[in-house]
C-alpha cells in the first residue's frame, strides 16, 4: 500500500488475538518503500523523524490483530516480527522514529522502555519488553511448547540464548557475543579448523574468562548446534522437524534464526559461516526455516524488513 503523502487515519493501538479494537488516530500509514526512503535520507538512526504505520497482511487497521511499536531498527523487535510474519497474522507495526521517541512516546510509557506491544488486553494494557513480547506472542501464536514440560524447555533455552547471544539484553554486539567478531574466522585457511576446534564447549568454561569475543560467541552458538544435533538423533525425529524443542516450532526458534540470519550477513561470518565455524546443524536450520516458511523468506528479502544499521555511528546498511 502506497502513502499518498498524506495522514490516512488509523489506529492508536492494537487488540487481543480475537478481534480488532483499534481505535481511529491521525498517524500516517506508511509505505514500506518510502519508509526506506526516508531512512536512506536519514542516513543515521538518531536523525530518523518519521512516525507512522507500516501495515502487513492488511488494508486498513480495524484487520489488525497486533500493534508492534518501535524506532526504525530491527534489534529489539525483530523476534517478534519474525514470528507475525511466520504466522502470517494481520499486524500493525508502528515506526517511531528516534526524534519522535524522544520528544514524544518515551515519557509516556511504563518504563520508558521500546518495543512495545501495544493494548493488549483491549482495555489499554501495553506490554514492554522484548522478553516479555516474545513470550506473549508465543502462547498467543502456539509457539510455546506443546505441554508444561516443552514449555518449560523453551523457556529454559531462551533464557540461556538471553544470557549469551544477547548479551543479558544490553546489546546484540558485545563481549559475551557478537557475529561480527566471528568474522576473525574466515579466510584463515589452514588456521581455522585448528583455532576453531581448540574452542572449549561453554559448558566446561568458567563464567569468568579473558577469553576474546570471538570464542565467547563461538561457544554461545555450539550450544544451540548441540541442541540440534540432540534433536535430529531423536528416534522419533523425522524429516519435518526444524527446531530447538519437540516437533513444532517456538520463540527460541525464532530468537536463533534472528542471531543466524545476521551471522551470515556479509560484514559478519558469510553466507558460509555454518562450514567454517563447525555448525553444520545451525546451517542446516536456517536453510530449512526459509526453504519451508514463504513467509519468512519473502519478508527477510523484502521491503518491509527494516534495514541493519553499523556502530558506532547507527549508519544504516545498505
Amino acid at each position: 500500500m502506497r502513502s499518498n503523502g498524506r495522514a490516512r487515519s488509523c489506529a492508536s493501538a492494537s487488540s487481543s488475538s480475537s478481534s480488532s479494537s483499534f481505535t481511529s488516530s491521525s498517524l500516517e500509514i506508511l509505505d514500506p518503500e518510502a519508509l526506506q526512503e526516508h531512512l536512506r535520507e536519514s542516513v543515521d538512526l538518531w536523525s530518523t523523524s518519521k512516525r507512522g504505520v507500516v501495515l502487513r497482511r492488511c488494508e486498513d487497521v480495524s484487520e489488525a490483530r497486533y500493534w508492534l511499536q518501535y524506532m526504525p531498527m530491527r534489534n529489539r523487535a525483530e523476534v517478534a516480527r519474525l514470528m507475525l510474519e511466520y504466522a502470517e497474522v494481520p499486524y500493525a507495526l508502528e515506526i517511531v522514529g528516534y526524534k519522535r521517541w524522544m520528544d514524544e512516546v518515551k515519557p509516556t510509557t511504563e518504563f520508558g522502555k521500546t518495543p512495545s506491544l501495544l493494548n493488549i488486553d483491549g482495555n489499554g494494557k501495553d506490554l514492554s519488553h522484548e522478553q516479555a513480547i516474545a513470550r506473549f506472542l508465543g502462547r498467543e501464536l502456539g509457539l510455546a511448547g506443546a505441554d508444561s514440560v516443552e514449555e518449560a524447555r523453551v523457556d529454559e533455552l531462551f533464557q540461556q540464548y538471553w544470557c549469551t547471544i544477547r548479551n543479558n539484553g544490553l546489546t546484540h554486539d558485545g563481549a559475551l557475543y557478537s557475529s561480527f567478531a566471528l568474522a576473525e574466522f574466515r579466510n584463515r585457511d589452514d588456521e581455522t579448523s585448528s583455532v576453531v576446534d581448540d574452542v572449549a564447549r561453554f559448558q566446561e568454561t568458567h563464567r569468568v574468562n579473558d577469553l576474546p569475543t570471538s570464542h565467547r560467541s563461538l561457544q554461545a552458538l555450539r550450544v544451540f548446534e548441540e541442541v540440534l544435533e540432540s534433536q535430529r538423533n531423536d528416534e522419533n525425529d523425522g524429516d519435518d522437524r526444524i527446531g530447538l524443542v519437540g516437533n513444532s516450532l517456538t520463540y527460541v526458534d525464532f530468537a536463533l534464526l534472528d542471531a543466524l540470519l545476521e551471522l551470515r550477513e556479509d560484514d559478519a561470518a558469510g553466507e558460509n559461516f555454518h562450514a567454517f565455524l563447525r555448525l553444520p546443524r545451525c546451517g542446516e536450520f536456517l536453510q530449512r526455516f526459509e526453504r519451508r516458511s514463504g513467509a519468512i523468506a519473502e519478508y527477510v528479502r523484502g521491503s518491509a524488513r527494516v534495514p541493519r544499521y553499523e556502530r558506532p555511528g547507527y549508519n544504516y546498511v545498505w
